[in-house]
């Protein structure tokens, strides 16, 4: 009748695997987001070739891209550490979280390139 309740019984056991290859995804997400936030405050060297011209060049779509290639990549890889590190505690598959991580990053950078050689005629 008297039942002894071990606190964690019911909990999964961590997975080693999980935990290497999710330090290693997030190691790889610092170093892109490092990379791609470098060649972010890079982008105004493009915008050189409006100060020859009469204003052909479209400001809206370059400051706009360099604050999504700049900001945006340091923003989702937070957001990618912290989650990681919640579904680490939980215990919960988590490798996944800085691979879509590392996937978003390299996608908002090449958004906002795209955007800043876009507003450069």
């Amino acid at each position: 009748m008297n039942e002894i309740i071990i606190e964690g019984e019911g909990r999964t056991p961590p997975r080693t695997w999980d935990f290497f290859l999710t330090v290693f995804l997030l190691f790889v997400l610092l170093v892109l987001t490092a990379i791609f936030l470098g060649l972010g405050f890079g982008l105004s060297i493009i915008t050189i070739a409006c100060a020859d011209s009469s204003g052909s060049c479209n400001g809206v779509a370059i400051s706009a891209g360099t604050i999504i290639a700049t900001v945006g990549p340091v923003v989702v890889a937070l957001a990618g550490f912290v989650t990681s590190i919640v579904f680490i505690a939980r215990r919960r598959l988590s490798f996944v979280v800085p691979l879509v991580a590392c996937l978003a990053v390299v996608g908002l950078f090449t958004l906002g390139s795209w955007l800043v050689r876009g507003g450069v005629f």
